[in-house]
């Protein structure tokens, strides 16, 4: 039996929402769900020339609320008729974050031109998950360098975080992602709640990083596991831009093939701000120009599958083809890390920066 679950992502600017799109599109894909994204209506208006500047704020989240209706019906119709039993809807803010820059009277008379009432809203959704701006918290992470249609000041995201709370605060499944831990922290802990939300389990996405041996014969046993799947990688380094790490990477599995971005700024030596957002191919061909030369592309293809209900991934690389890294995931109760007995390890390497993904488009080889 197919299910479709619809889930809302909110929160105010530089939450951290387009890469926990992004980074969401790719677990639960390999875990076997369909996924389908609704990208933010309002950015899409403001970046198609159509903004509140030249509108003013009330018919402007006139078009917001047009236009999001008729994308979440469509991305419903799409779930009901794609393969799959599993479907998840993400969408980047729904219509009660229309409320929250009009308030509530305002909003009921513009539902009312939809021939809706505010009482039907929540039920359009199984799940909320904010994410807390940035502003609150983690201010020097605040950029408006990952969405073209940001205007808003630290202040104002502050104040738009908190309208976003009020607006969806009678939703009975909500659930909030503060800014206590570091960012790559927070992802985790969406993710997690995700899954909770779906009782599928949690995966702790916290991985231990294992060189294994590689053959024929080992890749036919990971395609007869649970939840198999392969996805051919594309990955490429740009050039460092004011310090950060950047690469592009497509990502085919089956017919399908998705683009991404990530820009990673380090904020010490042990903590990172990981941003990665979704292409389209024109954007990734235009990266392409920006490829850092003195890097090699990294060319390689990932198996993922579960195993007595644990989830592996082996990615292995076209420059040797006779060895892998695995990763496995760390059980959450501190329980030993599994290892399927087919699979022979030569060395743990979690903690080796040469078996990182830079480090091997510099050496093209495991050392």
């Amino acid at each position: 039996m197919k299910t479709i679950k619809k889930i809302v992502l909110t929160g105010g600017p530089c939450s951290g929402k387009t890469t926990f799109t992004s980074r969401a599109q790719q677990v639960f894909t390999e875990r076997g769900y369909r996924v389908i994204i609704d990208n933010e209506s309002a950015t899409d208006l403001i970046t198609g020339g159509i903004s509140p500047a030249s509108l003013g704020m009330y018919e402007f989240q006139k078009y917001c609320v047009a236009l999001q209706l008729k994308k979440e019906e469509l991305c419903y119709q799409a779930a009901q008729e794609i393969e799959g039993n599993k479907v998840l809807i993400i969408i980047d803010r729904g219509i009660f974050d229309d409320m929250a820059y009009v308030g509530e009277e305002a909003f009921r008379k513009i539902l009312e031109g939809f021939d809706m009432k505010l009482e039907d809203i929540n039920g359009r959704y199984d799940m909320v998950l904010h994410l807390v701006t940035s502003a609150k918290g983690k201010e020097e992470a605040y950029t408006y360098a990952n969405n073209a249609a940001r205007y808003e000041t630290i202040d104002q995201a502050r104040v738009m975080d908190d309208m976003a709370l009020k607006a969806w605060e009678s939703h009975p499944n909500r659930v909030i992602i503060g800014n206590e831990d570091e960012f790559e922290v927070k992802m985790i802990k969406a993710i997690q709640s995700v899954f909770k939300f779906l009782g599928d389990g949690t995966p702790v996405e916290k991985f231990k990083r294992y060189l294994i041996e590689v053959n024929d014969d080992l890749l036919q046993k990971f395609a007869s596991e649970a939840n198999y799947s392969t996805s051919h990688i594309i990955q490429h380094y740009l050039r460092p831009e004011n310090g950060h790490e950047r690469r592009i990477r497509s990502r085919q599995t089956g017919d399908v093939v998705m683009y991404s971005y990530s820009d990673a700024k380090y904020l010490s030596t042990n903590e990172r701000i990981k941003t990665d957002s979704v292409l389209t191919q024109r954007q990734y061909n235009d990266y392409l120009s920006q490829v850092d030369k003195n890097l090699n592309v990294l060319d390689k293809t990932r198996y993922s599958f579960i195993d007595e209900d644990n989830f592996y991934k082996v990615e292995v690389f076209n420059f040797d083809k006779t060895k892998g890294i695995l990763a496995v995931e760390i059980p959450v109760d501190g329980s030993e890390v599994k290892i399927p007995d087919y699979i022979n390890v030569i060395r743990d390497v979690t903690d080796d920066v040469n078996f990182k993904n830079y480090y091997l488009a510099s050496s093209q080889r495991f050392l």
